[in-house]
């Protein structure tokens, strides 16, 4: 497939895929040529210094946090969510650790929906499942996160328990 091909079909599964759900995207280069650290890079920081891991964290965190509030505005979950995430990382450079890079992310992201006021909170009541795909870009690196609101009559009986 080509690089031309692949794009257009990509734009053409986002658009089905938006349909009905909330998107946030997250593009630019904050961390050197990558868009987020990984988990490593804020263990690292904590290992440092306490502050400075904390420090990095806020930082990425108020990152999503300010594009939450962009581009969702005052927008609250109604009922329990599944996050969707698309990671592009830069096709040049080490290839870091998906599990890494994504566990960083995330942690920001969530922590930053509850802060918005977008979820109540974000256990397993409110926040069901994240889902999480990698592409390579020459393009600017970033994430997209798509929300799914998932009605109440449509879950499933919990484990152990009797209909």
């Amino acid at each position: 497939m080509t690089v031309t091909a692949f794009w257009e079909k990509k734009m053409q599964f986002e658009k089905e895929l938006c349909e009905g759900m909330k998107c946030v995207k997250i593009y630019g280069r904050y961390h050197g040529e990558k868009t987020f650290p990984s988990l490593n890079n804020l263990l690292a920081d904590y290992g440092s210094n306490p502050h400075k891991g904390n420090g990095t964290k806020q930082k990425f965190q108020n990152i999503c946090i300010n594009e939450i509030r962009s581009q969702l505005r005052k927008w609250k979950a109604e009922h329990p969510v599944i996050l969707h995430y698309y990671f592009y990382e830069p096709q040049k450079g080490k290839v870091r650790d998906r599990m890494n890079i994504y566990a960083f992310a995330d942690k920001c992201f969530e922590d930053g929906l509850v802060k918005c006021g977008v979820i109540v909170d974000d256990n397993p009541k409110y926040l069901l499942n994240a889902t999480h795909d990698f592409f390579r870009t020459s393009g600017t690196p970033g994430f997209e996160v798509y929300i799914e609101e998932i009605d109440e009559d449509m879950l499933t009986i919990p484990f152990g328990e009797e209909m």
